[in-house]
């Protein structure tokens, strides 16, 4: 199995994720009730597509969806819709750090991403040992925003989802801003493997190893417009 570079080229410009085969039934209880059991089974299923503009990008997909073997090989794929994440903000303005912004104003000011203050650089890891099938981490805020549900993250390229959180996320009380800390969470699915703690817990641009849905037949679909449109359906690769 090998693993093939995705595209840098297409940009997505449609998404849907979510995790399949969490659960199964355990049959009826005494009293008739159906019972479930959560299940470290569960994975994730996704939906993207891209457009397509320069020849480059219509060689880059053609070649990409060759390379792959239909399901036999992978690739890193994670959300591509950033609103939410846990961006700084900035000291002065108190708006958020978003990858725009960074590329917006570095042009003008090319120390502006190094500076401690207006960097759109994050840094979260492990506060502790987390283990297989874990369904909750602590994780250390060294250099972030305020964590919530419904973020995604990836910790060794491994893909998840914030559910839940153990209590409010610490913040100065004078500003509201979050400070540096440890910030107890339940995620899905359930953790991969045994992960150490410090290991780097990605925010800014988390992915997952995945594979073509064994139904999918994916294919560049060209037009006559300046866009031609690849819609991509998959798997977690586990």
């Amino acid at each position: 199995m090998a693993i093939i570079p995705f595209p840098v080229g297409p940009s997505c410009f449609s998404e849907g994720w979510r995790i399949e085969n969490a659960s199964r039934t355990a049959g009826p209880t005494i009293l008739g009730q159906q019972q479930f059991v959560s299940s470290p089974a569960g994975r994730w299923r996704g939906r993207m597509q891209f457009h397509c503009i320069t020849d480059d990008d219509y060689l880059e997909v053609d070649g990409f969806l060759a390379a792959l073997d239909g399901s036999a090989n992978t690739f890193y794929l994670g959300p591509a819709d950033w609103r939410g994440r846990p961006w700084n903000s900035d000291a002065l303005t108190g708006s958020l750090i978003t990858p725009d912004r960074v590329a917006a104003n570095a042009r003008a000011h090319p120390g502006y991403d190094t500076n401690p203050d207006t960097t759109g650089r994050l840094d979260f890891a492990l506060a502790a040992p987390v283990a297989l099938n874990a369904t909750s981490l602590t994780i250390q805020r060294n250099k972030g925003g305020a964590l919530k549900r419904g973020q995604y993250l990836s910790i060794g390229k491994h893909l998840h989802i914030i559910t839940a959180l153990a209590a409010p996320d610490p913040s100065d009380p004078a500003t509201g801003q979050p400070v540096p800390g440890a910030v107890q969470v339940s995620i899905r699915p359930w953790t991969r493997r045994v992960f150490q703690a410090g290991s780097p817990v990605e925010f800014a641009r988390p992915v997952g190893l995945m594979r073509l849905a064994p139904d999918a037949a994916p294919l560049l679909e060209r037009t006559t417009s300046p866009l031609s449109d690849l819609p991509l359906e998959f798997v977690e690769a586990f």
